[in-house]
C-alpha cells in the first residue's frame, strides 16, 4: 500500500517535470531566447556542468537542447515532489488522491 502511494507521487512528479521541460524546450526553440528564457536556467546549469566535465563532447543545438530538457525535467520533478509531499503532510485537497 505504501509503495503504491510513493510510486503514485513519484510518477506524478516525473510527469509534471517532463511536461514543464517539454513546454520550455518548445518555447526556447520558437523564441530563440535560450538562456534568457525564465525558468530554463536549471537545465542550462546542467548543460554547462556537463560541458565542464566533458569539454571534448559534441556541442550542437540538438545535444544542448536535450541536456537542458533533461536538467529541467529533473529539477521541476524534484520541486513538484516536494510540493506534493508538503500537501500530503498537510492533508490538503491533493492528499485525498494520493492517500487512498
Amino acid at each position: 500500500m505504501m509503495a503504491e502511494r510513493k510510486s503514485r507521487v513519484w510518477l506524478t512528479s516525473l510527469t509534471f517535470g517532463c511536461l514543464v521541460s517539454t513546454f520550455l524546450a518548445v518555447v526556447m526553440r520558437k523564441t530563440q531566447l535560450g538562456f534568457w528564457l525564465p525558468g530554463a536556467q536549471p537545465g542550462w546549469l546542467f548543460a554547462f556542468a556537463t560541458r565542464l566535465v566533458r569539454p571534448g563532447s559534441l556541442a550542437n543545438s540538438v545535444s544542448d537542447l536535450a541536456l537542458v530538457s533533461a536538467g529541467n525535467a529533473v529539477f521541476y520533478s524534484w520541486i513538484f515532489s516536494r510540493i506534493l509531499r508538503a500537501e500530503i503532510a498537510a492533508r490538503g485537497n491533493l492528499s485525498r488522491h494520493f492517500l487512498r
